[in-house]
């Protein structure tokens, strides 16, 4: 009596095994983009944070002295060379005047941020006006803020 045997195979292939790779490898960098674009934009969040904690204080300022530029405000209103940002992201700059005042948060360079294009630099004024460079598309809302 003649019996015939079947074999089975068990594992991978190499060529199955490359293809795996090849997705896990094309996945891997989709989310590693992905994920050096969601860090760039949460620490847009120390610009925006840093200039409106600054804003408020100009503002109480402006509500007990009557002037942005008060002597007693100078705390506020004097930035030191090379000021930064809580995270050190950003430096920050003020033009202030008795009526007014310019709060700008420019990426750090060389830092974490200077490689962020989308926003460079963040503004906001007296009038709350919000800006940023590059200037978002006409019509649009400002991304950075």
């Amino acid at each position: 009596m003649q019996t015939t045997q079947q074999t089975t195979q068990t594992g991978f292939t190499l060529i199955e095994l490359l293809v795996a790779v090849a997705i896990v490898a094309l996945l891997a960098a989709i989310a590693v983009t992905n994920y050096s674009q969601y860090v760039e934009r949460t620490r847009r969040a120390d610009a925006t944070t840093a200039l409106t904690r600054t804003a408020g204080q100009l503002e109480r300022c402006y509500t007990q002295f009557g002037v942005y530029n008060d002597a007693s405000c100078t705390s506020y209103t004097t930035v030191k060379a090379g000021a930064m940002s809580e995270d050190k992201d950003y430096r920050l700059t003020i033009a202030v005047a008795a009526q007014s005042y310019v709060l700008t948060a420019t990426a750090r360079d060389p830092g974490s941020q200077a490689a962020d294009d989308a926003c460079d630099t963040f503004t906001l004024s007296h009038l709350g006006l919000k800006g940023s460079t590059p200037p978002p598309a006409a019509g649009a809302d400002n991304p950075c803020w």
